[in-house]
């Protein structure tokens, strides 16, 4: 069971440093537009996820419900 743990602990960790990384394009992209070459898209990529999520109506609400209680999980036991 040690091998999970760690294994779930990399995972845990990967995706916190991943979502640093989209809030730090979308801040960067805000802050200084299309000129920042190492972010671009992040914005514009994460509209066209939730305009995804919109258009699905009450399945893309429960898809994005269900996202959100993970993450949620996830970060309080962390």
């Amino acid at each position: 069971m040690k091998g999970f743990d760690v294994v779930k602990s990399f995972a845990t960790q990967l995706i916190e440093l991943l979502l640093l990384f989209i809030a730090l394009g979308v801040l960067a992209q805000i802050t200084f537009g299309d000129k920042v070459t190492f972010f671009n898209g992040v914005v514009e990529n994460l509209m066209a996820l939730i305009s995804q999520f919109g258009s699905n109506g009450l399945v893309g609400l429960i898809a994005l419900l269900l996202i959100v209680s993970i993450y949620r999980r996830n970060s309080a036991s962390a």
